[in-house]
């Protein structure tokens, strides 16, 4: 099994529609779909769709994890996956735009190829949070739940921030989380309260969310899905004039 292959979304941004890929199910499966956060175990079989060649199998192997949202694979892969339920089969086509487009994947992928991928979903794992959107945030900040933005002060200032929102750091800006966040997010939140996490689209907070519940036993967060960006694309309310002598203070 050569799986890396399908590792190659820093390679190729994922900026295409995903109507331009092609699906038909096989057999539905059982459950809820996927969704974005959940991850799938997922046997496959690639094909070149020019001439049905295979290049890559799980089969026989272990089942690649997908985590979807997350970016682990080329776009038209993880978009294939979602919506699947478990024991689900389904065969997609993908074009190159989703795959690995003009530059191809070493002397197995060809340039501007189009593949052909079989797939089964064996087992699917639950995000172990609640995504929210902006409605979902709205009644859970009228309930009284804590919000905590999770970003770093230039971008609380660029945006502003939710109201109510406590400003705790996770990562810094290469990346690495900041020494701090620990000591100041537990001293604010025990880990049976609910509690928000937002941050600029998800992703940083689906991370941080899954870690805090595997870690430290935190089974009520939730995860602003979009973040703050779509929060302010649906024109709602910020608040730019926040203290700033503190960064924990809530806004």
């Amino acid at each position: 099994m050569k799986a890396w292959f399908l590792f190659a979304l820093f390679l190729f941004p994922a900026f295409a529609l995903a109507d331009s890929l092609e699906i038909r199910d096989i057999e539905e499966g059982e459950g809820p779909e996927l969704v974005r956060h959940d991850t799938a175990l997922v046997h496959y079989v690639g094909r070149l769709e020019e001439d049905g060649s295979e290049f890559d199998s799980s089969r026989g192997g272990q089942p690649l994890s997908v985590t979807i949202g997350s970016g682990q694979t080329i776009p038209g892969f993880e978009q294939a996956v979602k919506g699947m339920r478990e024991g689900g089969k389904r065969e997609a086509i993908i074009p190159p735009e989703l795959a690995y487009g003009e530059r191809g994947a070493g002397n197995i992928i060809p340039p501007n190829a189009t593949l052909r991928f079989e797939l089964e979903v064996v087992e699917v794992q639950r995000a172990p949070f609640i995504g929210l959107d902006n409605e979902e945030l709205a009644e859970k900040l009228d309930e009284g739940v804590t919000i905590v933005d999770i970003r770093r002060p230039d971008e609380w200032a660029e945006t502003g921030v939710v109201e109510g929102s406590h400003r705790i750091t996770a990562f810094e800006e290469d990346g690495s989380l900041n020494p701090e966040f620990g000591r100041q997010f537990t001293a604010l939140v025990d880990s049976d309260d609910e509690v928000i996490l937002i941050c600029r689209v998800g992703n940083r907070t689906s991370a941080l969310a899954q870690a805090l519940s595997e870690g430290l036993g935190y089974d009520k967060i939730y995860n602003v899905t979009d973040g703050i960006m779509e929060w302010l694309d649906d024109d709602r309310v910020v608040r730019h004039d926040c203290p700033d002598h503190e960064e924990t203070a809530q806004c």
